[in-house]
């Protein structure tokens, strides 16, 4: 498993020349592993000015002094530039110029865009001056994106066995386990679905599912990612998109089964093949990508845990006067068809709660609460708001069939 902590490239807009930025350091908080890798982003497309260079080389002297006093064994550092095809070789000149400031014993991996193996490329070039390379089976291009519901794309090991093992080096594959929201306009003169004009960052299906507005259909794409079509019933708007009817507002989720069909479809490329790289670690509270306890699971590569109820978990609030704490719920059934509707009991009676804003809990007695989640929208731990109580409580949950 590689490990790291994203940073980015920033350009300034306000001058002639750029000015740039190179951030990086370590989480306070790693999880064990063998080893890890530093993992660097160029959040716009094209390849970073060889003025980037020198300091890239500081960030990574500073990562490494923090790195030793920490213990931490670290593998290299991987690079995710997407750049153009056309500036392959423009990208291979800047990547042997970071080589020379690498520090010892550190490899250098970099991620790698599928249309970059295609013929009469410079991808040869870009991959002698790296130790790795990781082809990235999702977002394949742009039309891919705008004209599928699909983030993941499916691997087919005959085709590209012979293309990645052609150049000796190792090499490991990209998959992802990230979601994606989207609006989906509708055309009214033809009746066919345009492209997706827009991409939500903090939308997620439970927001939408509550609005009686939207009538919901879903699908499994060829990679087997869960795609919920919320389509508009009527004129509204969501944040700052209008809606009209039958426009959608679209969710595409990785499942457990597109991570299984895609570590096999992974295996089975096999020669240099060294692993799968999980795209990506996501933020706590984030329900549009899968937890890395999830993807590991899923993948094979942790024991799988049955989950046979659901549970509740809770995180002290560390208020100074009273007993609070926030509440979690995680079901045991989350991609399921079906609402879920439980009940959570309290050992004490809560002095009162707090729910998230939009989640479908309600205090119904001095000790219980009411949960009622739409189909598809009790993926992870759900954060349903804050309980305050007199003194510590217990919780405990059942569902109501």
């Amino acid at each position: 498993m590689c490990f790291g902590k994203r940073a980015r490239f920033l350009s300034g807009s306000g001058s002639r020349k750029p000015r740039w930025v190179v951030w990086g350091n370590w989480p306070d908080e790693l999880p064990e592993a063998r080893e890890y890798w530093v993992l660097f982003r160029y959040e716009r497309q094209g390849v970073p000015d060889n003025t980037v260079v020198s300091m890239l080389a500081e960030r990574f002297a500073e990562l490494q002094a923090r790195a030793r006093a920490r213990h931490l064994n670290v593998a290299g550092v991987q690079l995710d530039i997407d750049s153009p095809t056309s500036a392959l070789p423009q990208y291979a000149a800047f990547l042997r110029e970071v080589r020379k400031g690498l520090p010892d014993g550190w490899r250098l991996s970099i991620t790698a865009l599928l249309d970059w193996f295609r013929s009469g490329t410079s991808v040869g070039d870009v991959i002698r001056e790296t130790d790795e390379f990781v082809p990235q089976f999702y977002d394949i291009d742009a039309a891919t994106w705008n004209n599928s519901a699909a983030v993941a794309a499916r691997i087919d090991a005959a085709r590209w066995r012979p293309v990645f093992n052609r150049f000796g080096k190792r090499f490991r594959i990209g998959i992802s386990t990230f979601g994606r929201a989207r609006f989906v306009p509708r055309d009214f003169s033809s009746g066919a679905r345009l492209s997706g004009l827009a991409s939500y960052r903090d939308l997620t299906p439970l927001d939408i599912a509550l609005n009686p507005a939207f009538r919901l259909r879903t699908e499994r794409n060829p990679a087997n990612e869960l795609v919920l079509n919320y389509e508009a019933t009527r004129k509204l708007r969501i944040g700052y998109t209008d809606l009209n009817p039958g426009d959608v507002i679209q969710f595409i989720l990785a499942t457990p089964e597109a991570v299984r069909d895609a570590v096999a479809g992974a295996r089975r490329i096999g020669g240099n093949l060294t692993g799968v790289v999980f795209f990506r670690w996501p933020q706590a509270r984030e329900l549009l990508a899968m937890q890395p306890d999830e993807a590991l699971m899923a993948a094979g590569l942790a024991p799988v845990k049955v989950q046979k109820e659901n549970q509740v978990y809770t995180v002290d609030g560390r208020c100074a006067a009273v007993a609070c704490v926030d509440v979690y719920l995680e079901s045991s059934a989350p991609f399921s068809s079906n609402p879920l509707h439980c009940r959570i009991h309290t050992s004490t009676e809560l002095e009162y709660f707090l729910p998230r804003e939009h989640m479908p809990v309600r205090m119904i007695a001095p000790s219980e609460l009411e949960v009622s989640l739409p189909p598809y929208c009790a993926r992870g731990r759900l954060y349903l708001g804050r309980a305050v109580t007199a003194r510590k409580t217990e919780f405990t949950v059942e569902e109501e069939r």
